[in-house]
């Protein structure tokens, strides 16, 4: 494996093109970046890949369904474009992949979204559950705790454990395929449910044999800005790329917003999606069940996150449900903007529209006070009131106070939730495009602590 660069090395940033790979849940995207500006050179390539759901719980996809995926991704966007130096990558988290002892894939990749280990998860909350806060930082989400996913595989297929040979996640998983060597990056790591987030920073012998994860299938973990090897000639023909560039792992991919946004303490990053997710940095990691605290994954910097679970994706459902004789810009621009002043007894409660990442019940979502009268102005109404009370609840969570230096908005439908959020009136607003994928370009920047 090569070495990280020094701190001398990395004071200055090179001139350099890097194909920056950003694999996120639905999709793909791929891109030359020019390092100093951190903008695309040529097109951004986008591929879509579908996750499968053999039961309502599941959200799963096949290693080599997304590893078709990435390869569609990387030829348009490489194609024509020459002096590529570098590779770097940033990924969905947790995703977890098992391989065997010949590097194959023991079944598909499960994702975040998924909640098949929904029990696991309440039976480690009521056994461990405050101790496993404490060290681990999270709760045992199901899904968003990998080591929660292996578990419940395990009860599903015993004989699964002693076929296991390395317990990866999909940046890792890719990065051994693109060079042949393993690592894991902190931020990853943190959502494990294996390593000493709050303790030592080390992968845990106490959780890994809670868990019955053999420690010897977990690679070591460094920086996400390490240069872990070079693009193996193989893989490079079946990505259009240049063989022997240099490989970096990268982090998570709201870490690689982060970077992209060259966020600092005081600042907001705030990403609308199925679920708005609400990110900062603090020099004082403090475990709570309301939020996830875990390592950024490039450098030595810590970031606690919280979730409103009504994103961007619930005013596309109601748009699709109750104004489907509205253009997108007749509903976005005109019919959000009468609802939230209209005055309704209407109200979503529970919420939970977009499901609940900090959640270990299952938690699904209700309008109440419906009458004969109800329209569907009512039900937009009493959406957008949901969606300001919870990203109040979630500032609050945050535990960094509700004033911040600078937002930054990522994600479809940002522009329009920036007008829905009250407290962003007389705010610092920046909109962040293509974070995560931009800020792979940082990963070749100096790091900072």
């Amino acid at each position: 494996m090569s070495r990280a660069p020094t701190l001398s090395e990395t004071r200055m940033v090179s001139p350099m093109r890097v194909f920056a790979i950003d694999v996120g849940t639905s999709s793909v995207k791929a891109a030359i970046l020019d390092v100093a500006t951190a903008l695309p050179v040529g097109p951004v390539s986008r591929v879509a890949y579908q996750l499968d759901h053999p039961t309502p719980d599941a959200a799963e996809v096949p290693a080599e369904r997304l590893w078709s995926a990435i390869a569609a991704a990387a030829h348009p966007a490489a194609e024509g474009i020459a002096g590529i130096e570098a590779i770097g990558l940033s990924c969905l988290t947790p995703a977890l992949v098992l391989l065997d002892e010949a590097d194959r894939p023991l079944g598909p990749i499960w994702t975040h979204l998924d909640r098949r280990a929904r029990p696991v998860a309440q039976q480690v909350w009521a056994e461990v559950g405050a101790t496993f806060l404490a060290e681990v930082g999270n709760r045992p989400l199901p899904g968003g705790i990998s080591a929660t996913s292996y578990r419940q595989q395990l009860l599903q297929t015993p004989s699964l454990q002693r076929r296991v040979k390395r317990y990866l996640h999909v940046n890792s998983w890719l990065g051994l395929c693109l060079t042949g060597e393993a690592v894991f990056d902190p931020g990853n790591a943190c959502f494990s449910g294996l390593f000493g987030t709050m303790t030592d920073q080390a992968w845990s012998p106490r959780w890994c044999e809670y868990f019955a994860v053999d420690p010897s299938c977990l690679p070591p973990v460094v920086c996400g800005s390490t240069t872990i090897g070079t693009l193996r000639p193989a893989v490079a023909a079946q990505l259009g790329l240049p063989a022997g560039v240099p490989v970096k792992l990268g982090t998570a991919d709201t870490s690689s917003a982060i970077l992209a946004a060259e966020m600092r303490q005081g600042d907001l990053l705030h990403v609308v999606g199925t679920t708005q997710v609400l990110a900062a940095l603090t020099d004082n990691p403090r475990p709570s069940p309301q939020r996830l605290t875990r390592r950024l994954g490039v450098g030595k910097a810590f970031i606690q996150v919280t979730h409103n679970p009504v994103g961007g994706v619930a005013l596309g459902w109601l748009h699709n449900l109750c104004f489907r004789d509205q253009t997108e810009a007749e509903f976005y621009g005109q019919t959000i903007l009468e609802a939230r002043s209209r005055s309704t007894q209407v109200q979503l409660e529970p919420a939970y529209l977009g499901g609940d990442r900090l959640e270990i019940e299952s938690r699904q979502a209700a309008f109440r006070e419906l009458t004969l009268s109800t329209g569907r102005m009512d039900l937009l109404a009493a959406l957008l009131k949901a969606l300001q009370c919870k990203h109040r609840e979630a500032l609050a969570a945050l535990g960094m106070g509700d004033h911040f230096q600078r937002v930054f908005l990522t994600g479809g439908g940002a522009e329009v939730v920036r007008q829905l959020i009250p407290e962003y009136a007389g705010a610092r607003v920046n909109f962040l495009e293509e974070g995560s994928l931009r800020g792979i370009a940082h990963l070749f920047r100096p790091v900072a602590g």
